[in-house]
């Protein structure tokens, strides 16, 4: 775990200790710590804005968040361990790292398995959603929703990608996640895996010719400053997930458990909601900050080049549930 999030945690007891001074005649509300780590105006801080909001609408005092973001709290990767230990009560982060704990999750990262955001949530919503999050107990987690970050697209600073044999030779950033990785040395890029803490400067001093990310994501980390072209390849759909410490959540009374869970999916339905409107808005500040953007993709070329990892994809989640997957209204 990282310094600094260790300094938050100290944090987060001193403020439980001034809550329970300052009530010393009733039973202190349960502050419960929550971390992000994503830019600001981020899908994930959405969505625990949302969860923050829908916990003081209701009316409880029964618990109070302590909620800290951005990338100076370390990778998706320590804040995610730090969760499963114990340090950090829940976290709101990027699907795919989360899947290198709990690898029946990894499902959601198959290129170009899902239509659009409709049927992306209608699979996390599902019968599919409910099995794995069934697989986060063991890990000393609980799944509390899953969320939307978007579709993930490719930038660099070499040249727009209009079909694999662009990728040939460019050093790309993925998620170090096992099908980021196969898939983007599938389309002929050569990969990187990366924390995202290190992407910015790794594009900026040139260790890397490009990354690929949600247009919100792109967006909201300036990556139009150090990378030249956007294409919309709409690759991978990335969700965002609302995780608990297994142990924190279980001390918890049922009606505070109830009132996490619901707070956790208002937040996960905000950033479903926060759609083509946002990546509008994001793609006409990233066109003003000097990118070229490829709008229009033959995408058929990309699914071809990704199709003989198939067998791989079979193997590792079972031919049936991506079928259910695909088949799903």
């Amino acid at each position: 775990m990282t310094r600094t999030l260790k300094s938050s945690i100290l944090g987060s007891w001193a403020v439980a200790a001034a809550v329970s001074f300052a009530c010393p005649a009733t039973a202190s509300p349960r502050l419960i710590s929550v971390v992000f780590n994503a830019a600001q105006q981020s899908p994930q801080q959405l969505g625990l804005d949302q969860l923050q909001r829908n916990v003081a609408e209701s009316g409880s005092n029964r618990i109070v968040f302590d909620a800290r973001g951005g990338g100076t709290l370390g990778s998706e990767a320590a804040i995610l361990a730090a969760t499963r230990s114990g340090a950090v009560d829940v976290a709101v982060l990027s699907a795919a790292p989360v899947s290198a704990a709990v690898p029946e999750l990894g499902v959601l990262d198959i290129p170009f398995l899902f239509r659009d955001a409709k049927h992306a949530k209608a699979v996390a919503d599902g019968p599919v959603g409910a099995a794995i999050a069934a697989k986060f107990a063991d890990k000393g987690l609980v799944l509390l929703a899953i969320g939307k970050q978007g579709f993930r697209n490719i930038t660099n600073s070499k040249r727009p990608i209009r079909s694999p044999s662009d990728l040939n030779g460019l050093k790309i950033r993925v998620v170090p996640n096992d099908v980021y990785q196969m898939t983007f040395k599938a389309l002929g890029a050569e990969v990187v895996p990366l924390d995202f803490p290190l992407v910015y400067a790794g594009l900026k001093d040139g260790r890397i010719d490009g990354q690929e990310n949600p247009i919100a994501t792109i967006g909201s980390s300036r990556f139009q400053e150090v990378q030249k072209y956007l294409s919309l390849t709409s690759h991978f759909f990335a969700g965002v997930v609302f995780v608990a410490n297994r142990r924190m959540f279980e001390q918890l009374d049922p009606v505070d458990q109830q009132l996490l869970v619901a707070a956790a999916k208002d937040g996960a339905a905000a950033t479903w909601r926060d759609g083509d409107q946002s990546d509008a808005k994001w793609l006409d500040e990233l066109r003003k900050g000097g990118m070229e953007i490829t709008e229009k993709i033959d995408r058929k070329p990309f699914i071809d080049a990704v199709k003989p990892l198939e067998p791989e994809f079979e193997k590792r989640f079972g031919k049936d549930l991506l079928a259910a997957i695909r088949s799903t209204p």
